[in-house]
């Protein structure tokens, strides 16, 4: 990924405990990811991403709101269009990705197959911060809200 305000990295596996930056411990009784660990945050959603015909999430950006998105199932396409660098990227994203998206970053997610995330971010959720945004992945598509 070659976009300044977007960053991916995927939590590596470990044995318990999870390295201090955060990472995926797995035993007997299931799975767990740590996250966050140190940062506070105010707002938190759980996110379904159904497969439907031509269903997305996002298609906006923020002026304000830095988004981090931690994918717990599944697999999602993500498009990113910088709008201060006229920049774009395209990521598939899996379980076990934690995303970190500046502001002024639009960001559009299509499920590959049936997907669970949780968004999480330092501020409480500000409607008049999400700013719709048609996301392209090419000339060919577009990706209209």
């Amino acid at each position: 990924m070659d976009l300044d305000k977007v960053s991916v990295r995927h939590l590596v596996v470990s044995n318990a405990p999870a390295p201090a930056d955060g990472g995926i411990v797995r035993g007997s009784m299931g799975e767990i990811a740590q996250i966050v660990n140190g940062d506070a945050f105010r707002f938190l959603a759980f996110i379904e991403f159904a497969m439907i015909d031509g269903g997305y999430r996002g298609n906006h950006y923020h002026l304000n709101k830095i988004e981090n998105l931690y994918v717990i199932s599944g697999r999602l396409k993500a498009f990113y269009h910088d709008l201060d660098t006229d920049e774009t990227a395209s990521m598939e994203l899996k379980a076990g990705d934690l995303v970190k998206i500046l502001p002024r970053c639009a960001h559009v997610y299509f499920p590959l197959e049936h997907s669970q995330a949780v968004e999480f971010g330092e501020e409480p959720f500000d409607p008049s911060d999400t700013i719709r945004y048609v996301v392209t992945d090419g000339p060919e598509k577009t990706h209209e809200c």
